[in-house]
């Protein structure tokens, strides 16, 4: 586990349906979910790294649409009513994994308003200043669970500013703008209508956004649509910045019922603070000190036959 990604890679299931739900024992990894009164909204989630598994939502169909090497302990948990919950907990030893100072990390994962799933990371210092920078690195695919690339689904973000970044992926120091970049989706367009696509990976998106607006305040992010199904969310978060990633090194990997995702088979949008912001005094910083709580809130707003002006 590293400071920088306490939430690494989710389970690739994509707004799939998750196997069965086994409740979990002291030190051991199961699964949780949330379901709303109705029964059309539903989502799994592990405390094998307090990571979202799958989400089911309404397609106006009726049918379902669609981390982490620690074991997490489950302190809260209301599966069922008007707002089901799960908080996970971690305790990070000082040094852990060559990170300074002692961590106490909780996640909750919750139902709402009708369709929202929101993320709230709490991390406080215990001893010393350390980088924080949490994401929830989950993989989306609104046409469903192996239903091939992502490409047309169409995406707009609200971040006019980017940090262009090394041969090395390593961020520049720069904050420029997207205008007039292949990064530019000022306005909602298809994934790939910008994007050099060369097949075994390598191509394609895995880049930081700086989030438009007041930081530290909940505020859009970005909208998704997949417009064959109608199936969309809105992302809305207080991090300075927003991770863009279209899946270019998914290759072949094997998902459930044979099913096998293949290379821009999903994106993710991981909300974050800069990326190696330590190094770069001009971001924003992600150091927490001792007392301190950092904050990390995101909301997914899940819809369909959205109508969004784009």
């Amino acid at each position: 586990m590293a400071r920088a990604a306490l939430l690494p890679v989710a389970l690739l299931l994509c707004l799939a349906l998750a196997g069965g739900a086994n409740a979990a024992r002291k030190s051991t990894a199961g699964f949780y979910e949330l379901k709303n009164k109705k029964g059309d909204f539903s989502i799994k989630v592990t405390n094998w790294g307090a990571a979202l598994v799958s989400a089911i939502v309404p397609d106006g169909k009726g049918g379902p649409k669609g981390f982490g090497k620690v074991i997490w302990t489950v302190k809260e948990h209301v599966s069922h009513g008007d707002s089901p919950y799960i908080t996970f907990y971690y305790h990070s030893l000082d040094g852990e994994q060559g990170f300074p100072g002692a961590l106490d990390v909780y996640v909750k994962y919750q139902l709402s308003r009708p369709y929202d799933l929101s993320i709230r990371m709490n991390v406080t210092a215990r001893n010393k200043a350390t980088p924080v920078n949490l994401a929830n690195h989950a993989y989306w695919n609104l046409a469903g669970h192996g239903s091939g690339d992502v490409l047309k689904h169409e995406l707009q973000m609200f971040a006019s500013h980017y940090t262009p970044v090394d041969g090395s992926m390593i961020p520049t120091g720069e904050v420029a703008p997207v205008a007039g970049t292949m990064y530019d989706f000022g306005r909602r367009i298809p994934v790939g209508t910008k994007m050099k696509v060369v097949p075994g990976g390598g191509a394609g998106y895995d880049m930081n956004y700086a989030v438009d607006g007041q930081q530290n305040a909940m505020r859009p992010v970005a909208r998704v649509l997949e417009p064959k199904s109608g199936r969309a969310f809105e992302l809305w978060a207080n991090q300075p910045g927003v991770q863009f990633y279209t899946a270019s090194w998914l290759i072949n990997e094997k998902g459930k019922a044979g099913k096998v995702y293949g290379q821009y088979g999903a994106l993710c949008l991981e909300t974050q603070a800069y990326p190696d912001a330590v190094n770069h005094p001009n971001f924003p910083s992600s150091i927490v000190r001792p007392g301190q709580v950092y904050k990390h809130d995101m909301v997914f707003r899940f819809s369909y036959q959205a109508t969004y002006d784009a």
